[in-house]
């Protein structure tokens, strides 16, 4: 266990491993590839149910996209590094459906109250902290789905979930593989190695015509050209509606008096102080009116050079700011009550206000510091206040218009000629794209790429239905010219064959050689005298190093992580390939880590990361158990 754990441990493929085994159940995303794709060429077939290229392709790209992120500068993706995502992307897809099948098999189903529950716990639908049933519909619709679809594929994950939550919390784990495991992820290794450049050997291998033949044929499914297409499009956009709107001055005007106070007003900060004659509310006339005069009274004292905050002490009936001298510090809207905050927030800084009833009596109200209130000119805003009152006028003209072209774009499947007309649109074409998609434009966009290889756009050259793509955006697509497959003939891939099977001879000759080379530091020959009489082979010294640091490459270091240790003073050896050179890893010492002064809280945090490592192997032995079962079919050598 722990030696599986080990070698899980370091660099990239790590969390790779993770993606791979989380994902087959992944809490969302389970159904997003669960569809056939409807297309020729499936990558694999589980239970006889295909796996798509396209459908491989975009989780593929998920999964670069991922990683990309999780690692930034830290990762050079190589060929070799793409090879193998774009295998776990496959392995991934194929678990996913492994686990579909299970969950189907055996009827297990989610309550109709635990569907509700998670649904409304997504905050994706939610508006003011709540579920909003028009929110989910509105997203829902905006992704092309419908509550039922979009019910299923939650009921499907949260099946696997269940599943998955069943093999991680069962683990149990004692001190001592805690200690173990610390020894082992804290552990140093003093490491060196010799590299050998396979490229020496190009020159000194030959290439025969019988050993081109056998390549391409070996190889015959991968000589091919791609199909491709390339499309004729009509595009709706909802923002060529809003430039087409005309908004007049008053409108703007109107809209900028509506909205002024609450979106252009600066917020105005203010510093208050008061007195206050207390009255009941329900008091009588007579006692307002002498309440009114004693403040009267006070202000007068006040315009007359006397001391706010001495009368305040003095005649304040406010318990709490009596004694400050009436200060209230910073007052904003909401914090008084209304009669009061009207008062204040008319006020310049400095000012005295006039007697202000409020239910607890009359205030007199001093501003002692104002700031804000300012209010945005107009001349600013107006672009802002046009596009929006734009907006609104062609929100149902856009929904109209998309309603109109999906029509239209069926009603004349054989061209795009009507709809563009009748809506004003240009007919566009996108540049050649293949199964995989393009790189930029529509081509890029997963719904084009599948609704382009969808048999009734390519074979029958039918319109495609509306594609939306986002909330203000939408297409129809048709083939304006197709290119399948083809197989490429021995002479058209000649040169590239003959560049292959050089560069796995050179490897092999390099590899043979390695061989030797690790005979003869068996036999006490020194790794730098080696490299010093052999231009082909380079010798670099690292010295010390752990897991996660280090100047050694991470195959490097999975690798040297996974030797045995040395014994009888005789270094390691081990052959690996980087980067297709062949490298000779010398292992010369191993020294565990001290757990000793391990903290406690760190200590426990490990012991969980354990708990879910063997939930991850009971996962992986779970899943290797449903791919035995099955029957699944790899039709792609470049998954394989």
């Amino acid at each position: 266990m722990l030696q599986s754990i080990r070698d899980r441990a370091t660099g990239w493929i790590a969390w790779v491993v993770i993606i791979l085994i989380g994902s087959a159940f992944a809490l969302f995303g389970l159904s997003n590839y669960m569809e056939p794709g409807g297309t020729p060429r499936a990558v694999a077939t589980v239970n006889g149910s295909e796996i798509s290229r396209n459908v491989v392709g975009q989780a593929y790209r998920d999964q670069r996209q991922q990683i990309e992120r999780a690692y930034g500068d830290d990762l050079e993706i190589t060929e070799e590094i793409d090879r193998e995502i774009r295998r776990d992307a496959l392995e991934r897809l194929i678990n996913q459906r492994l686990v579909a099948d299970y969950i189907g098999d055996r009827n297990m189903t989610l309550s109709d109250q635990d569907l509700a529950a998670i649904i409304r716990s997504q905050e994706m639908f939610h508006e003011g902290g709540r579920f909003s049933q028009e929110r989910y519909q509105a997203v829902l619709r905006a992704n092309q789905m419908s509550s039922a679809q979009y019910e299923q594929q939650i009921r499907r994950d949260a099946l696997a979930e269940q599943l998955r939550a069943a093999f991680s919390e069962s683990g149990l784990v004692t001190e001592r593989e805690v200690d173990d495991l610390l020894r082992l992820q804290m552990q140093e290794r003093d490491i060196a190695w010799l590299r050998l450049d396979a490229a020496a050997w190009h020159d000194d291998v030959e290439v025969s015509e019988d050993a081109i033949q056998a390549y391409y044929d070996e190889h015959r499914d991968t000589f091919v050209t791609e199909e491709r297409v390339r499309l004729a499009y009509v595009e709706l956009r909802r923002e060529d509606l809003i430039d087409d709107v005309d908004v007049s001055d008053d409108e703007i005007e109107t809209r900028y008096e509506q909205v002024r106070g609450d979106r252009y007003t600066e917020d105005r900060l203010v510093e208050a102080r008061h007195i206050l004659i207390r009255v009941d509310e329900d008091a009588d006339d007579e006692t307002v009116t002498e309440a009114k005069q004693r403040v009267e009274e006070l202000r007068q004292r006040i315009m007359d050079g006397e001391s706010f905050v001495e009368l305040a002490e003095a005649y304040s009936d406010d318990p709490g700011s009596a004694g400050r001298g009436g200060d209230l510090g910073r007052v904003e809207r909401g914090d008084m009550v209304e009669p009061f905050e009207d008062a204040l927030f008319a006020l310049d800084e400095g000012e005295v206000s006039e007697p202000v009833r409020s239910p607890f009596g009359i205030h007199l109200i001093e501003a002692t510091t104002a700031t804000g209130g300012e209010v945005t000119p107009l001349e600013e805003v107006r672009d802002e206040l046009r596009r929006e009152i734009a907006e609104e006028q062609v929100s149902n003209e856009y929904f109209d218009d998309l309603n109109r072209l999906d029509e239209l774009a069926f009603d004349s499947p054989g061209t795009l000629d009507d709809a563009a007309d009748a809506l004003g649109l240009e007919i566009r074409e996108s540049d050649w794209f293949t199964r995989d998609g393009g790189d930029d434009g529509i081509a890029a966009r997963t719904e084009v790429v599948e609704a382009a290889f969808d048999p009734e756009v390519l074979d029958d050259r039918m319109n495609s239905p509306v594609i939306e793509l986002g909330d203000d955006r939408a297409v129809v697509v048709r083939v304006a010219e197709h290119e399948p497959q083809d197989q490429l003939s021995l002479d058209d891939v000649r040169d590239d064959i003959e560049v292959r099977v050089r560069s796995r001879k050179a490897v092999e000759a390099a590899e043979a050689f390695a061989d030797e080379l690790i005979e003869r530091i068996r036999d006490g020959d020194n790794p730098t005298d080696i490299a010093s009489e052999d231009g082909r082979v380079s010798f670099e010294d690292i010295g010390w190093v752990n897991r996660e640091e280090g100047e050694a490459p991470w195959q490097v270091l999975r690798a040297v992580f996974s030797m045995a240790r040395p014994e009888n003073d005789r270094p390691g050896l081990e052959k690996i390939l980087a980067a297709d050179d062949p490298v000779v890893l010398v292992l010369r010492g191993v020294r565990d880590g001290d757990v000793e002064g391990v903290d406690p809280e760190e200590r426990r945090e490990l012991a969980d990361r354990l708990r879910d490592s063997y939930g991850d192997e009971a996962v992986e032995q779970f899943l290797a158990q449903l791919r035995a079962d099955a029957d699944v079919e790899i039709h792609d050598d470049d998954y394989r």
